[in-house]
C-alpha cells in the first residue's frame, strides 16, 4: 500500500513536471515566433454593413506576427465599458472613442497617450488629415488620436422635386438665408423644401455657423440670437417641418428616402445609406450652406482612434492605428461609402467609384473649410448637451431665443465651476 501510494506521488510529480515544461516551452515557442497580441475596443464591429471586419482581417494578412483580439460592445453600450475598461487596466491597447466631443474626456483621465513622439519617431506624414487634427485632437499642444472617419455636413438635395418646380439646383456656394427661401418655394402639402434630423444637436452646427470662431466653451451666446430667431422663423412659415410634429412621429432619413423633403442637413455618413436604397429619385450633394457675411465653411464630426498611455506593446499599437486611419483603412473605408479620415487622391477616387457620384457630389465632401463646437476640452460634450436642451426649449416655443442664451451661459459657468 504504502508502495502504491509513493509511486502515485512520483507520477503525479513527474506529470507536473512534464506540464511545467510544456508551458515553459509553449511559452518559448511564443517567443520565438515574435507573436504579439493586442487589445481592439470598438462598438457595432459585427452589425450589417460594418467596414471594421474587412480592415481587421487586412491588418491580420499584413501583420501576420500581430494578433489583434477585438472587444466589442454595442452603440448604447460602449462608452460606460469602455471607461470601466481603461479605469480598471484591462489591456486595452487601441480604442475607439464616440465621438471628437467625448474624446477630451478620455484624455483628461489620462487614459490616452500624446501621439506626438512616436508620429515623430516613424516619420509619419500628418498632411492627409487636413485640418481635423487641430480643430479636434490637439489639447495643450498633445495630439491624442488619429480620425478613423470623418463626417462632413452637407446638403442633400431631390433633383426630381428641383426639377419639377423648374427651379434650379442648390450649389456649393449657398447660404443659409438662400437655403431657408428656396426651401419654402419647394414646400407644399406635407412636402417640405427644407429639413433637418429631428433632433436639436442637428440644428446646433447651423446655428453655431453663423459667427466665425464661435466656441461654445467661451463664446457669448447672446451672439447666436440673430441666427436662432431666423432658424426659427423659417420653421415657422414653413420652409421646414415644425420641429416637435417631427420629434412626435419619430421622422428621419427616411423621410428622404420617400421624396417628402426636397433638401437635407446631414452628416457625409447619409451618402452609404442612400446607396442601399431604392429611392425612385435622383439625388445630388453639395456643401453646407453658410451664413451671409462669414467665412464659407461647413460643420464636420470625426472619429477618433487612441492609444492607451499604459499599453506594453506600443509599436503593434502605433501599427494597427496608422493601418486602420492610414491610407490602407482609408481605402477600405472609402471603398464602402464613407468618408476616411486620411484623404488623398487615390482614397478620395476610390470613394468616387464606390459611390458613382457626380463630380459636383464629389466636391461637395472633399476640400472643405470645416469647423467645429469649438476648441478641443474636456467641458465639450457636457456643454454641448446643455445647448441641446436650452434649443430644443426655444424651437418649442418654450423660451426666448434671449432666455436661451442667457441660461447656456449660466449653466457653463456652473459646468466649469463645478468640473
Amino acid at each position: 500500500m504504502k508502495k502504491k501510494g509513493l509511486f502515485i506521488l512520483v507520477m503525479m510529480l513527474c506529470s507536473a513536471s512534464i506540464m511545467v515544461f510544456a508551458n515553459g516551452s509553449s511559452e518559448k515557442t511564443k517567443a520565438q515566433s515574435g507573436e504579439t497580441s493586442i487589445k481592439l475596443a470598438l462598438w457595432d464591429y459585427d452589425v450589417e454593413g460594418s467596414v471594421y471586419p474587412e480592415v481587421i482581417s487586412q491588418f491580420q494578412a499584413k501583420y501576420p506576427d500581430i494578433k489583434v483580439e477585438v472587444i466589442n460592445a454595442s452603440a448604447n453600450d460602449y462608452e460606460t465599458k469602455l471607461t470601466t475598461m481603461l479605469a480598471s487596466g484591462d489591456g486595452v491597447d487601441v480604442f475607439f472613442a464616440k465621438s471628437n466631443t467625448s474624446y477630451p474626456t478620455l484624455v483628461q483621465k489620462h487614459f490616452a497617450l500624446d501621439l506626438n513622439a512616436v508620429a515623430k519617431s516613424h516619420d509619419y506624414d500628418l498632411a492627409p488629415y487636413g485640418s481635423v487634427l487641430a480643430q479636434h485632437y490637439i489639447i495643450d499642444d498633445g495630439l491624442y488620436a488619429l480620425p478613423f472617419r470623418t463626417n462632413d455636413w452637407v446638403i442633400y438635395y431631390n433633383k426630381d422635386m428641383f426639377d419639377a418646380a423648374g427651379v434650379s439646383y442648390p450649389t456649393n456656394d449657398m447660404t443659409w438665408e438662400q437655403f431657408f427661401t428656396i426651401g419654402k418655394g419647394l414646400s407644399h402639402d406635407d412636402t417640405y423644401g427644407c429639413a433637418f434630423f429631428p433632433k436639436a444637436g442637428f440644428i446646433i452646427p447651423c446655428l453655431v455657423g453663423s459667427v466665425d470662431g464661435f466656441d461654445i466653451t467661451t463664446s457669448d451666446f447672446s451672439e447666436l440670437i440673430p441666427a436662432a430667431e431666423q432658424i426659427k422663423a423659417a420653421m415657422d412659415n414653413g420652409s421646414w417641418e415644425n420641429f416637435a410634429e417631427s420629434v412626435s412621429l419619430s421622422k428621419d432619413q427616411t423621410y428622404f428616402y420617400q421624396g417628402k423633403w426636397g433638401m437635407f442637413y446631414d452628416g457625409s455618413w447619409l451618402t452609404q445609406l442612400l446607396e442601399s436604397q431604392d429611392l425612385g429619385f435622383s439625388y445630388g450633394i453639395v456643401k453646407s450652406p453658410y451664413w451671409a457675411g462669414t467665412t464659407k465653411k461647413g460643420f464636420a464630426t470625426s472619429t477618433p482612434v487612441l492609444i492607451n498611455a499604459k499599453t506594453k506593446n506600443l509599436e503593434a499599437s502605433w501599427k494597427l492605428l496608422t493601418f486602420l486611419c492610414g491610407e490602407e483603412g482609408a481605402t477600405t473605408v472609402a471603398k464602402s461609402m464613407l468618408v476616411p479620415g486620411y484623404m488623398d487622391d487615390s482614397v478620395m477616387e476610390a470613394f468616387k467609384n464606390s459611390t458613382g457620384l457626380d463630380q459636383s457630389s464629389q466636391e461637395a465632401l472633399t476640400n472643405n473649410n470645416a469647423y467645429g463646437l469649438g476648441k478641443a476640452n474636456a467641458y465639450l460634450g457636457l456643454i454641448s448637451g446643455a445647448m441641446n436642451q436650452e434649443f430644443e426649449l426655444f424651437i418649442t416655443d418654450n423660451q426666448s431665443a434671449e432666455q436661451m442664451a442667457s441660461n447656456l451661459n449660466k449653466r457653463r459657468a456652473e459646468i466649469l465651476e463645478q468640473y
